[in-house]
Formats: C-alpha cells, structure tokens, sequence
C-alpha cells in the first residue's frame, strides 16, 4: 500500500479484507495506542451504494458509547480515500470460534447477554443493525464481547437502503421479514441474534441450502431443526430463550433487546464468577490467548476452575438462597399473627382453671 500513515496514525500490516474494505493494523503515533484502520477499497469508492454504507457505518458507531459495541476514533478522508479510526479489538471471531466446535451453554449465555446490551444501546439510538452475524462479533483478551460492521444498518428517520424485494445482509442470519421485503425494526435483529446463538451452542446453522434460493424458502416458512434436537444437552431455559427470540412472527419474540438482555441476565443470575472471566477462561481453553494473557486477568486457580465449562452448569435456573427464607419468614410471621389473635382466648380460658 502507497500510503503508510493516516492522520496520526502509522500503518503497521493487515489484518483482513471483506467486499468493501480493507482493514489493517496501526498505531496512533501521538498517543502510542493501537489500532484497527478501516479503509474503503477504491472499487467500492466507485459505488454510491458502498460509499453510503461506509458512511452510515460510521455515522452509527460515532453515535454511540457501549462496551459492547466496537469504538469509533475518527473519520479521515485523505488522497480520495475513506478510513475509519477504530478500536483495535485482539481476539477471535464467534465464526472463527464456532467453526472449531459447539461452544458450551454458559459461554453462549453470556455472549448472548452482552450482545443483547449491545443492540439495546443501539435500538435506544434507532439504529439496527440488519447484518448480525458470527463474522461480525470478536470476543478480546479481557473477555469482552465486541459488535461491529453497521455497514447496512438503518437508522429509523433515513431512507431505507434496502427496497422491496432485495434483501441486504446475509441469508443465513436474516429475519423472515428482511428477506420477504416487510417492516425491519428491532426485532429483526432479536431473531438473527437467536440464530447466531443457536449456532453457537449447537455447532450448526440451523437455515441450509445449496443455494441463497433454498435458504431463504427455509428462513420464511420455518423450516429447521429445533434446536432441542440440535443441542440434546443443552440447558432448557436457554433453548426457551433462542427459540423464542427466533420466533417466526415478530410478535412472538422478545418484544425488545431489553427484554431479551433481562431474559438472559435471569438465566444468568446464580452465576458465581464475571462473566467475562468465563469468557476469558473460555479463550485460553481453545487456544486462542497466551496461558500469560490469561493469567494476567485471572489467577491460575480460577484459570483452573474456569476452564472446566459444563453443560449442566445451567441445566435448570435455580431461584435465589434467599427465596427460600423469606418463604420460611412469611409463614413464621402469619403463625405469630395467629397466636396474637387466640392468645388472649387462651388466657382467658386458662384463668378458668385455677
């Protein structure tokens, strides 16, 4: 590449390529912090339809502030060219993760939390994202969870960029609705959300095909495995929670991302540990941060302990220590109002005796 610096910023290598841009490793030169440079290829340049998906990719992320969701710095044009400044996030794709194995349920519980949190930021901003998919989420070495690439997404008060009849995004992880041409709001992401989840834990998509044909046909009529078929072992109230936010019908998902964020917070309640420990321990487990890495966000007995992910950690979603003692006070307290009622009946027969 001609240009090795942009702005502040010192080129250092690649680091990927997709349909419309390139994405390379830098370092900001004043502040001597890493970072990811996204550049928009000259071919897409040409197209007023990649420009504007560049731009509102950007305008989106400048809008927003959320852990979850991959930080903006700058935007730079610069000798007829387009970078974006951003967060450099260091670790693995969900693809990349799921195309080694299934990833155990609590893992994926607590990728689905922090995507929740992530798409209710960005639905509190009206913006949807209409693209979620495995290759659009990273996991970094302190175990957070990372959501980017807005390239299609829509805010509510600009025109659309998707017309009747032609479906943007990838057809695997669509909604019903974005591939039939119908209203795309929020619950459209709820439900791609739940098929990337179901992915994860069960190690396959649940929409195939030989051909975008067949899997749309699949994705509007319905037609999958259950993912309780799919994933036998997997716990039940986390199968609830992805098989409803996949609901063919939007009125039968999650009615919002905040919702679905509590769903999972509930299903997560009794976890003992950070769940970015987890993920942590999650990482170093398939091998993708250094024992050094992880050992530098947790100890080695919690390396340890962490390592070892069960299936039947979250078998069932117990009801908190204190619910049984509060039951236990509640009837201790109508027996005491009982005897205050009689005691005096009592007495009073009692004084007949003597």
């Amino acid at each position: 590449m001609a240009i090795r610096k942009v702005g502040d910023c010192r080129i250092l290598g690649p680091l990927g390529k997709g349909g419309m841009a390139q994405v390379y490793r830098g370092v900001h030169e004043v502040l001597q912090r890493e970072v990811a440079i996204k550049e928009l290829t000259p071919d897409a340049a040409k197209s007023n339809e990649q420009l504007s998906r560049f731009k509102r990719e950007s305008m989106a992320l400048a809008g927003f502030h959320h852990q979850h969701i991959v930080t903006l710095f700058d935007l730079i044009e610069k000798n007829d060219g387009l970078y974006m400044i951003m967060e450099l996030v260091d670790g693995p794709t969900l693809q990349e993760l799921i195309k080694e194995a299934a990833l155990p349920p609590e893992a994926v519980a607590i990728i689905g939390l922090q995507l929740a949190s992530a798409l209710e930021h960005a639905h509190f901003h009206r913006v949807v994202h209409r693209d979620l998919k495995p290759g659009n989420v990273m996991i970094n070495s302190w175990g957070d969870v990372k959501l980017m690439d807005f390239g299609i997404a829509q805010q509510e008060d600009l025109d659309r960029l998707t017309k009747t009849g032609m479906a943007v995004g990838t057809p695997a992880y669509m909604s019903p609705e974005q591939i039939t041409g119908g209203a795309v709001d929020a619950r459209s992401d709820i439900y791609s959300l739940g098929v990337m989840l179901f992915e994860a834990l069960s190690g396959k998509r649940p929409f195939n095909g030989q051909n975008p044909g067949e899997v749309f046909a699949a994705v509007t009529t319905g037609r999958r495995e259950k993912l309780k078929s799919a994933a036998p072992k997997a716990p039940k109230d986390l199968v609830a929670i992805i098989e409803k936010a996949m609901s063919l019908e939007p009125t039968s998902r999650f009615v919002d991302s905040t919702s679905l964020r509590r769903a999972f917070e509930s299903l997560l309640q009794r976890l003992d540990r950070s769940p970015s420990a987890v993920l942590v321990a999650f990482l170093r487990a398939r091998k993708k941060i250094t024992e050094t890495e992880a050992l530098a966000r947790l100890s080695q007995t919690e390396l340890t302990q962490f390592s070892r992910l069960s299936p039947a950690e979250l078998r069932t979603v117990r009801r908190p220590r204190w619910g049984m003692a509060l039951a236990f006070g509640a009837l201790l307290g109508a027996v005491i109002a009982s005897f205050e009622q009689w005691w005096p009946r009592l007495h009073a027969w009692l004084g007949t005796l003597k």
